[in-house]
């Protein structure tokens, strides 16, 4: 019989250490039942309001950047000072050689 008296003990022993356990964690259900989790999204909206105004100063930067380099492009020549002044020259040295052929 000592050995079903420590079985039964050690039962009785296992049942009021789980009960223990239970109202521990009904303990803590309750607790996290009356917690409250609310989302604060302002900082993550702040942050991308930020990102969008920088986005959009970029974006108007190179927009200037890109009409600037249009108008130099629009006003540049396709033939160089130095290329029309010399066919100038060599106009005007064929103008006095035909001159001076026709006088002589």
């Amino acid at each position: 019989m000592t050995k079903l008296e420590l079985l039964s003990e050690l039962l009785v022993e296992e049942l009021h250490s789980f009960k223990q356990e239970v109202t521990r964690l009904e303990q803590i259900e309750k607790n996290l039942k009356k917690t409250t989790i609310t989302a604060d999204s302002t900082h993550i909206e702040k942050l991308i309001e930020e990102h969008l105004r920088k986005l959009n100063a970029h974006q108007t930067a190179e927009l200037e950047n890109r009409n600037k380099i249009l108008k130099l492009i629009r006003h540049s020549r396709n033939i160089p000072n130095w290329l029309t002044i010399l066919a100038f020259l060599l106009f005007l040295s064929q103008a006095f050689a035909i001159i001076y052929l026709l006088l002589c």
